[in-house]
């Protein structure tokens, strides 16, 4: 592996962190002038958790308060947001952004000390908000299911409810890590938690026996069903399971659930791997091809593919973890990252379907202009919205992990 090269990576990412925050404590998707100039509090969050790694506890305390103090009157958090906390959202509920928003306060939390240097953790900032995560957590428990014991959404992280509505893997991780991390603020503070931790092991042995197929060895993707109070949820009209495979279907470990090391992940990393490391480009796709909505072609992402590095990271697999993370720093561009790169020739494909089929959006024009303006489509490259910034955030976390793991100061 560049180590070289991997370190200009590093220090460019945590120089983009900062870059795209803007005064308010909301880190931009991706810059101003580009495809998303708002706040997604999906991306917010992984780039708070990417501050806090790199140390940053500045930046990652402005954006806590910039998400906490925009809660709606529920407790949800919406799809996205202007850099003023006004609800700028044009999808519906996406659950999982309730559990990445108290995980990543946890980190906060832990980085500050937690309860393990009470001297010096930030209580008073969590005490701050308390009133603001009980409210998080009751949402989440709001949409649990009482028959399956899991949370339900409309969307999760890919934004694709045609294989997210229902009872979706990642969200049902962030939501139970997200209400662990309460659970351990709670105690931290004094609270009686009892009754959300009781809550967080629930759903947590629901992920693990209704979102793992012991015949294919793997987390499977979502249990689809329409509404969330159906009873039973059999005959719901939605009901069936996606069980392709999906980059999140690691998320048990990545939200620190389980072990890197249980076989239940090292089974589903190896799927992962197996069917979404891409044979032509080379890293993680997020999904099968045959799903659809590849916006700029379908090929892999840079944010997916730091997320598995963390799993060959924690199981001492040094060679897996610089395959992977190597050929993130070999995809950057000027140490700055994409979303995701494609071929042209899949990028041809996917115009023609979408003009064909008259769903291609006006809002895709800039996209398409920007994919070819871009001096990678001269070596045969699509490289799809440059910079994202939640993929910097995701190498941070990951080059970290890696470097203190196999290369030590």
């Amino acid at each position: 592996m560049n180590l070289i090269e991997a370190e200009r990576l590093y220090e460019n990412s945590v120089k983009i962190l900062k870059m795209n925050q803007h005064e308010n404590g909301g880190f931009y998707a991706s810059p101003p002038g580009t495809r998303y100039p708002f706040i997604y509090p999906r991306d917010h969050s992984i780039c708070i958790y990417g501050a806090v790694e790199a140390g940053l506890m500045n930046e990652a305390r402005r954006g806590l308060e910039f998400i906490l103090s925009s809660q709606k009157p529920l407790g949800e958090f919406s799809q996205r947001y202007d850099v003023d906390g006004n609800d700028a959202s044009y999808k519906e509920l996406q659950i999982d952004g309730n559990g990445l928003v108290l995980f990543v306060l946890g980190k906060y939390f832990k980085a500050t000390g937690g309860s393990f240097y009470e001297e010096m953790a930030d209580k008073a900032f969590i005490a701050k908000y308390w009133e603001t995560v009980e409210k998080a957590v009751q949402f989440i428990l709001m949409n649990k299911n009482e028959e399956v014991n899991l949370i339900h959404t409309i969307n999760s992280i890919h934004e694709y409810p045609a294989y997210e509505h229902g009872f979706e893997i990642y969200a049902n991780c962030a939501c139970c890590a997200g209400i662990y991390a309460a659970v351990d603020m709670g105690k931290a503070l004094g609270k009686d938690v009892s009754g959300w931790e009781e809550q967080a092991d629930i759903i947590k042995k629901a992920i693990l026996k209704r979102l793992y197929s012991p015949r294919r060895r793997s987390f499977v993707k979502c249990i689809r069903v329409k509404d969330r109070n159906s009873k039973p949820i059999g005959y719901d009209s939605f009901a069936s399971l996606v069980h392709d495979i999906d980059a999140v279907e690691y998320a048990p470990a990545y939200f620190e659930l389980i072990s890197d090391y249980d076989i239940k992940v090292m089974s589903t990393s190896r799927r992962i791997h197996q069917e979404l490391w891409d044979k032509e480009i080379g890293g993680l796709n997020r999904y099968p091809e045959h799903w659809g909505r590849n916006n700029g072609g379908y090929g892999p992402w840079c944010h997916f593919t730091c997320q598995l590095a963390n799993h060959h990271t924690e199981t001492n697999n040094q060679d897996m973890a610089e395959l992977y993370l190597d050929w993130v720093v070999d995809m950057a561009h000027e140490y700055t990252l994409p979303e995701h790169i494609s071929t042209i020739e899949r990028f041809e494909l996917w115009l023609e379907d979408y003009t064909n089929g008259k769903i291609l959006r006006d809002s895709k024009v800039k996209l398409i202009e920007d994919i070819r303006a871009h001096p990678k489509w001269e070596d045969g490259l699509a490289y799809v919205t440059i910079p994202l910034i939640w993929p910097h955030a995701e190498f941070i976390i990951s080059y970290k992990k890696y470097r203190d793991k196999f290369h030590p100061a």
